[in-house]
């Protein structure tokens, strides 16, 4: 593993100056017109959906410019779909480790796609959908829409050695779900919302229920690029000997480590009786002919040695952003933040104010958005139980991140009294 690969922070010093990222403001990046600052009017930082303020890689930006110079965006070029493929498997043997075949590497439009298919196609009919929470929301809503019954299983919370929040998966209780006839197990890691890279121990431990049930693990890997914490590791499940290449589908993209979720060209890996399966159902494999072709070309630009730089630039910024608000909480008792080793999303356990929240009437959530005018995701929307939490972006400028904290602080202090 190398200094500068995705899998693992960057240990370099913080290097704002030689970064345009400072100069970014909320009066900019309303003028942006992106759905982060747009959905809410007034004087609100947009902290919410899972989009970077920090633009793209300028070798993506350079492959879209010319393209649109040439008038090229019609249907896929030629070769365009194999040089993504081979950039995605170079890129995850170089990275992580992990030596997929290009051929076992199929476009997509995202990841989500692919979780759909993967359960209308690809597990027992009618068998439920196993969920670790709290979770991307999706996941939770995504089953029930194709007559599925969706296991939230929430994750084991506590403190761990540092004294910071810690959450693990329930291994018992998935356990139980599979053993109950669950059918699918959906994996995030890096964790969205609460940040954690799983340990290989951990991987193993489900690929063990996974073989012992027949149940297929869908692992959503698209934070594997944004490893913040210098001693976390992202190792891909279907890298693990213990995982099945029958019982795994891996699904990526660097929509998120290059910030362009927009155009729509995600990754499923998948090998042996996986791989033939997905080849043998016609809607599985056309999802291939969905995925964009200027997100084909973005994909060979980001995972170019340019395109990883910035990646690893990026990274080593948002830790700085991370740090920044934990030690502005720090002192905070109403609420506890969970930084994240992996993703650029913080997971805020507003517990802590209950009575101000009795007071306001609201969730907390929605009071930060309506007092100092920090919005973020609610809780809630994560799972059962969540309801007092809050998931903060802080994928922005310093500046911003800046004024982030020091609203939370404010409205949290100036509430007590």
């Amino acid at each position: 593993m190398t200094e500068t690969s995705p899998a693992t922070a960057s240990t370099a010093h913080h290097n704002d100056s030689a970064l345009p990222f400072d100069a970014l403001t909320p009066e900019i990046m309303r003028s942006r017109n992106s759905l982060k600052w747009s959905r809410y009017d007034g004087d609100v930082i947009g902290a919410w959906v899972a989009e970077m303020d920090l633009g793209t890689a300028p070798a993506v930006t350079a492959v879209l410019r010319r393209a649109v110079e040439n008038g090229c965006l019609g249907y896929m070029p030629t070769g365009a779909d194999r040089a993504a493929r081979e950039a995605v498997a170079s890129f995850h043997a170089q990275t992580f480790g992990w030596k997929v075949p290009v051929g076992d590497v199929s476009l997509l439009p995202n990841v989500l796609s692919a979780l759909e298919a993967v359960i209308e196609h690809h597990t027992e009919p009618g068998s439920a959908v196993i969920v670790p929470t709290p979770a991307y929301m999706p996941f939770l809503s995504i089953p029930g829409r194709h007559g599925r019954e969706c296991i939230q299983v929430p994750a084991l919370h506590g403190s761990g050695t540092s004294g910071r929040p810690d959450w693990t998966l329930d291994l018992d209780r998935i356990e139980a779900a599979m053993a109950a006839g669950g059918g699918l197990l959906v994996l995030c890691n890096p964790w969205n919302p609460v940040g954690r890279v799983l340990e290989p121990a951990e991987l193993d431990d489900v690929a063990s229920l996974s073989s012992r049930y027949r149940v297929p693990v869908f692992a959503d890997e698209i934070h594997s690029s944004l490893v913040l914490d210098p001693e976390a590791v992202h190792t891909c499940y279907g890298s693990r000997s213990a995982a099945e290449d029958d019982l795994t589908f891996t699904a990526t993209a660097v929509s998120k480590g290059w910030n362009i979720p927009g155009l729509m060209c995600a990754q499923l890996i998948a090998s042996g009786g996986a791989r033939a399966s997905w080849e043998a159902s016609a809607p599985s494999a056309h999802l291939a002919d969905e995925a964009a072709p200027l997100g084909a070309q973005a994909v060979t630009a980001a995972l170019s040695p340019e395109g990883l730089e910035w990646n690893r630039n990026v990274r080593d910024y948002i830790r700085g952003n991370v740090e920044l608000v934990a030690e502005a909480l720090a002192d905070i008792e109403e609420v506890r933040l969970t930084e994240p080793a992996g993703t650029y999303l913080a997971w805020l356990d507003c517990s802590g104010l209950s009575g101000l929240e009795r007071a306001e009437g609201m969730a907390p959530a929605r009071f930060f958005r309506r007092e100092p005018g920090v919005a973020m995701n609610p809780g809630a929307a994560f799972g059962q139980g969540y309801e007092r939490f809050c998931r903060l972006n802080l994928a922005t400028s310093r500046g911003i991140a800046s004024q982030i904290a020091q609203r939370l602080v404010g409205a949290i202090r100036g509430g007590r009294g």
